[in-house]
């Protein structure tokens, strides 16, 4: 026996049985609207004008008016498994469309659709020096028991075509998988028409689908009927015209530009960077953003509802490959580009390589949820945002991993290889920059409001000066103070930014205030604690030492007067700790009594007379004591900072409080005969910081932050009441009136 004796030296071949094409149609097209349009597809690459798709009798029947198919034709490409002939033919016969089917995926839809296909063709052919006519018949169940695939048969025949046979084809498809998957209803009829029509008014740029509009006519799909679910194109472009901003990426020859252009034609952002991708034949992108904004649609030709019904049912980014839109990507919600899963993040930082690269975040940008601080939380939704990536992916026609942008076997999407991961790249950098310019911009307006409001406020300060000065009520001394004043305070709004970022970190710190509030009230009673021995430890030198003596007295006072107020904010923090109980309704006068108590030696000290007009019995509003506390106790301070800060007058220095009941409300009013409040600054009293005391030593209460007014205004509103500056009574100058209801 001889070792290695060959025994047979052949060629083997493969074999397959016929439901390999159940299997690849099952695999490669899984979804009805897919596998219509992969049928529509394969009309616009036999340059037809019109392609009509209809259900009738349990039927499917795709009818176009392109060249049709020879029987050479269908020899050697429809029953040839994966042709690679439109992988060497780039563009249509007449027309040089660039071609979208590829590797015979065409049969398989019809295989997915149904068990029956009628094929009718009629085309010019060459080896017949005539025009002929195909009739084949699919029975494609048979074909799947067929245990080898070779010897499955598909009758056909052909013949002369005659006087009424126009060139073109039709897929007749009968015995449907689903026949309510394939009713042609709105459902799937708009999923068709959302891939084969991408949205009209977008920009394709050098992808247009007609590359030659002199020499082709078109082409038209044509659906059954819906009339309830018509879209007016002219809805679609006049929206899209009125956008906020429009994002333009253009990607070609190792350079990449982007430029975002605002409602009103400035351009927000323009800039050229090198970029070296996978991409072949590049993009354009067109997408338009719709942030919900006021004004947003003010002034167009529809309605607003109506406009925003169509961003509503139109959002998304979609891929347009050789002018057929491509699934899923910007469909329902679907979100390639990682949108709002970023936006879900607290914190954020740029996702592309180009943002990192040109303009990095500071790190302690990165984990700030304010929005005027991180661009990055600007940015947008898919929801607000309308538009197309336009593209033509490759076929790769020699073996080997395709790096360019290649689509799915089954037609939804495209393989996750370098041309796709620079697509996403490259459109997800696009959204980034628009969130960097749309923060740029918000800044910018609220930069421009700001001075605005500042050059108001200035004006209406001089407008007070020069009414002070001719009021007769006020003394000389008066009207010098007050002038002197307000021209500061228009003076200060020369840093106008600064004040309304003070404003607003005041605002922010309040609930902290009170916490260091509480602290102190309770170390301050310890120090109380401690003074009042030490003033027993001074009574005996007292007796010896005279200017002990002279000054001890005057540390009893002061000692006396600081217990008072610490008592009264020791009852004012422990009520705010408990502020939502409502005990009932409170007994003002003895409210107002102990308000008033806690001020009574500064308002000797100074010759301020302070009256109460309330009756005993008065009880006011079922709200927390320390809502109540803090709107009168803010009141009657400001109206001693008025006073104080007046000359002596024929008036004299005098505060009223009254409170009375009428039917529905409960009234407080606080007046006072201070210098009161000129008519052009009476609309500013309310801005949180405003505030026109002066401060330093020369009031003894101090300026204030000026929030108290805004305060009052906000609590009131919450209990459902208000706060207004009101004509004074008789004899004073200034008042202030509350209205709460009643419970």
């Amino acid at each position: 026996m001889v070792s290695n004796e060959v025994l047979v030296s052949e060629t083997a071949t493969f074999e397959t049985e016929g439901r390999l094409l159940q299997e690849l149609g099952e695999r490669l097209v899984s979804r009805a609207d897919v596998a219509i349009v992969e049928l529509i597809k394969n009309a616009y690459d036999a340059d037809a004008s019109v392609c009509r798709v209809m259900r009738t009798n349990g039927e499917i029947i795709i009818v176009d008016d392109g060249h049709g198919i020879t029987q050479q034709e269908f020899l050697d490409k429809w029953m040839r498994i994966a042709t690679g002939g439109k992988l060497k033919q780039h563009f249509s016969r007449n027309y040089q469309r660039a071609m979208t089917g590829a590797k015979g995926i065409g049969r398989f839809a019809v295989r997915f659709l149904g068990g029956h296909l009628e094929l009718v063709s009629v085309a010019e052919d060459p080896k017949h020096k005539c025009r002929t006519k195909l009739t084949a018949t699919f029975n494609w169940p048979e074909i799947d028991r067929a245990t080898d695939l070779r010897q499955a048969t598909i009758p056909y025949v052909v013949v002369r075509a005659g006087k009424g046979d126009s060139l073109g084809t039709m897929l007749k498809i009968s015995s449907l998988r689903d026949s309510e998957e394939m009713d042609l209803g709105k459902s799937l009829r708009n999923e068709v028409l959302g891939i084969v029509s991408p949205i009209s008014g977008l920009d394709p740029g050098p992808f247009k689908r007609i590359a030659d509009p002199a020499r082709d006519p078109g082409f038209k799909l044509e659906l059954p009927a819906d009339e309830s679910d018509q879209t007016d194109l002219n809805l679609a472009e006049t929206v899209l015209a009125h956008c906020y901003a429009r994002v333009v990426i253009e990607h070609h020859d190792s350079q990449l530009e982007y430029t975002i252009t605002h409602k009103d034609g400035r351009k927000l952002f323009h800039r050229k960077f090198p970029y070296k991708s996978h991409l072949s034949r590049g993009l354009h992108a067109d997408i338009r953003f719709f942030p919900r904004r006021r004004d947003m649609f003010r002034g167009i030709e529809v309605k607003g509802a109506n406009a925003w019904d169509w961003v509503k049912k139109s959002h998304g980014v979609g891929v347009v490959d050789h002018g057929f839109r491509v699934p899923p990507y910007g469909l329902e919600d679907d979100d390639w580009l990682n949108l709002e899963i970023d936006r879900s993040h607290n914190k954020r930082d740029w996702r592309s390589q180009l943002m990192n690269k040109y303009y990095p975040l500071p790190g302690m940008v990165v984990g700030m949820t304010r929005e005027k601080a991180s661009p990055t939380l600007y940015l947008p939704s898919f929801h607000q945002l309308v538009g197309a990536v336009f593209v033509e992916s490759v076929q790769a026609e020699e073996a080997g991993r395709p790096k360019d942008l290649t689509p799915a076997a089954d037609r939804e999407g495209y393989t996750d290889n370098e041309g796709y991961q620079d697509l996403c790249e490259i459109v997800r950098a696009g959204m980034e920059l628009l969130a960097r310019a749309d923060h740029a911009e918000n800044r910018r307006l609220e930069e421009e409001k700001v001075e605005q409001a500042a050059e108001e406020l200035r004006n209406d300060f001089k407008a007070a000066v020069r009414h002070i000065s001719t009021l007769p009520s006020l003394t000389k001394e008066d009207r010098n103070r007050l002038v002197t004043q307000y021209a500061a305070l228009a003076k200060e709004l020369e840093e106008v930014e600064d004040y309304h970022r003070e404003a607003a970190q005041r605002m922010e710190t309040m609930a902290l205030l009170g916490v260091l509030a509480g602290f102190m009230t309770h170390e301050s009673k310890r120090l109380i604690s401690d003074l009042e021995r030490t003033t027993k430890h001074l009574e005996p030198v007292a007796r010896h030492d005279d200017y002990v003596g002279r000054v001890l007295p005057e540390i009893k006072n002061t000692l006396e007067e600081f217990k008072g107020q610490i008592k009264y904010s020791s009852m004012f923090i422990n009520s705010l700790q408990d502020r939502d109980t409502v005990a009932g309704p409170i007994p003002v006068a003895a409210q107002i009594q102990l308000v008033v108590d806690r001020f009574q030696n500064f308002a000797e000290k100074r010759a301020i007379e302070v009256d109460m007009d309330v009756q005993e019995n008065l009880r006011g509003p079922s709200i927390p004591i320390a809502v109540y506390s803090g709107i009168l106790l803010n009141l009657f301070t400001n109206a001693l900072k008025a006073v104080v800060g007046s000359s002596t007058s024929e008036r004299g220095r005098r505060i009223v409080l009254k409170a009375w009941k009428e039917p529905k409300w409960h009234i407080l009013e606080v007046a006072d005969t201070g210098p009161g409040i000129p008519p052009q600054l009476r609309k500013r009293i309310w801005d949180p910081l405003f505030t026109t005391t002066s401060g330093g030593s020369s009031n003894p209460l101090g300026s204030g932050m000026g929030l108290g007014l805004s305060l009052i205004k906000e609590m009131t509103a919450k209990f459902h009441g208000g706060v207004e500056l009101v004509d004074p009574p008789p004899g004073y100058n200034t008042c202030f009136r509350v209205r709460l209801p009643h419970a």
